[in-house]
């Protein structure tokens, strides 16, 4: 069942983000985007996921609690008296709502509403987060932020690295576009250290379970989508500046791809438990940091970084693996090879990082 609570997850952020971007773009003036097509059809089929992604958690906890109660008897104590239940029937609402905005004709008047029930419906998802059963006030509003940011920025380059018709107007689209991928990178990253003041203790201390150490692999995918970015915002326009038929659609994909990688990631490690007041037991120890470092561990412990053979080889790897990324980013490869070697620098600068904590 947690498999399908995190697949669940990271389809609903995906979702999301279709339904944003494309609402988004039907808003902007076609002299300043190229043209796309996203059907009518899948849009309702995004809508309509929505509030059955964000079940998923509801069954899990019915699921858990049915054997004393019975399964219709479960069901309803969780809809009537958990948060999360209460925060459902909102976001099934919203969806509702939603799905009768998009049989509106008018394609403008269709968009903004359409605009407005989702960000209700991702407030209402942000209801239920572990941020807001901590801290109510700062801990809804910064994930609702945090959604909002990432589903606007991702959702323009899924909907433009997989539905774009042509490549029209490019410069006019990458001006706005880069404005709006600097301001939702600001919002998240804010969002974020919002959210982590929340959820954890110590950034390091937390990396030995499972919610730090995807917190952490998290991060380190901002290194390589930063690359991806520069290069949306500035090489693109000089490239098309010297050769006119230069197709962009590459970079945007890549870019598009790494940002759904963290979307996944993201949707596995928020079904952990945050370490917020954790009490650290030998059994909470993450699987993976356990790979790195097999000794005892406690709440008194404390991780420092000492430099070895080990990491000091990954660290030229990351410089390696960095200077390809850029080097397939200038020349004319595929967006998975661009994706791939992406994945690489996350890799060695994990490697560099993990063979290097030691624990006092």
């Amino acid at each position: 069942m947690d498999t399908l609570v995190i697949i669940s997850q990271a389809l609903l952020y995906i979702s999301f983000a279709l339904l944003t971007g494309s609402f988004i773009l039907s808003l902007v003036p076609a002299s300043y985007r190229p043209a796309f097509h996203i059907s009518a059809k899948f849009l309702k089929l995004c809508a309509v996921s929505i509030p059955v992604l964000s079940f998923f958690p509801i069954l899990s906890i019915t699921l858990y609690i049915a054997p004393r109660f019975g399964f219709v008897e479960a069901l309803t104590i969780v809809l009537s008296t958990y948060t999360m239940g209460h925060a459902w029937l909102a976001t099934l609402a919203a969806s509702m709502l939603l799905l009768f905005t998009l049989t509106i004709k008018k394609e403008k008047l269709a968009a903004s509403l359409s605009l407005l029930f989702i960000m209700t419906a991702m407030l209402t998802i942000a209801w239920a987060s572990h941020a807001a059963s901590i801290d109510f006030v700062v801990g809804i509003i910064s994930d609702f932020l945090h959604l909002l940011s990432v589903s606007v920025w991702v959702g323009i380059l899924l909907v433009i690295g997989w539905g774009a018709t042509n490549t029209d107007n490019w410069l006019a689209f990458s001006k706005w576009f880069s404005l709006v991928a600097i301001s939702c990178l600001s919002i998240t990253a804010l969002s974020g250290v919002l959210m982590m003041d929340i959820l954890v203790d110590s950034y390091i201390k937390s990396w030995p379970i499972a919610y730090g150490q995807g917190l952490f692999i998290k991060h380190l995918f901002l290194i390589p989508l930063v690359f991806f970015a520069l290069a949306n915002a500035f090489l693109v326009k000089f490239k098309l500046s010297r050769d006119p038929q230069f197709n962009p659609l590459r970079w945007i994909r890549a870019e598009g791809l790494l940002l759904l990688t963290i979307f996944t990631i993201t949707a596995v490690f928020s079904q952990q438990s945050p370490p917020h007041g954790y009490f650290l037991t030998a059994d909470a120890i993450s699987p993976l940091f356990k790979l790195f470092y097999d000794g005892e561990i406690d709440m008194t412990s404390r991780i420092i970084f000492d430099a070895n053979p080990g990491s000091v080889g990954f660290f030229f790897g990351w410089i390696f693996t960095s200077a390809l990324t850029v080097l397939s980013l200038v020349k004319k490869t595929p967006s998975w090879v661009s994706y791939l070697l992406g994945c690489s620098v996350v890799c060695c600068v994990f490697l560099m990082v993990m063979l290097a904590v030691v624990v006092i």
